[in-house]
């Protein structure tokens, strides 16, 4: 992964990461993902652990109903081995719908700048909700 962040301040893996989401790439997001990380998205879901659980997580999710994503950072704070990113996200179903949300996601990194553990702060039931709406 060419976007890591050894001892950096976290930015690169957060765009890298984000980029991983926007490519509806199950694969290349979970190896965002240290081998044992962990990812609870959003806050309150049940954490999933290891590149596998991370990897499918995103297969069943936002990969399986969207067609196009988008991801604009508003804010990337680094502090003490992990970054803050506060996002805003449009997406586009299949079936043409378009959906937008807005969260933080908190990254905690290690020295070479992969995630070790990974925090989403966002409605992703109204999300869901709206990207699986019919088109007007």
């Amino acid at each position: 992964m060419e976007a890591r962040d050894s001892g950096g301040d976290g930015r690169r893996t957060l765009d890298a990461y984000f980029a991983a989401i926007a490519s509806l790439e199950p694969s290349r997001i979970a190896a965002c993902f240290r081998p044992d990380g962990e990812l609870e998205d959003p806050i309150g879901s049940p954490v999933r652990n290891g590149r596998d659980q991370i990897r499918q997580y995103w297969d069943r999710g936002l990969c399986a109903i969207a067609a196009a994503v988008e991801i604009e950072v508003v804010a990337a704070l680094p502090a003490g081995g992990s970054i803050a990113g506060h996002w805003q996200m449009t997406a586009r179903s299949h079936a043409g719908t378009i959906a937008r949300a807005e969260g933080i996601d908190v990254l905690r990194l290690d020295g070479a700048g992969l995630i070790r553990r990974a925090e989403g702060y966002w409605d992703q039931a109204a999300f869901r909700d709206a990207l699986m709406q019919r088109p007007a």
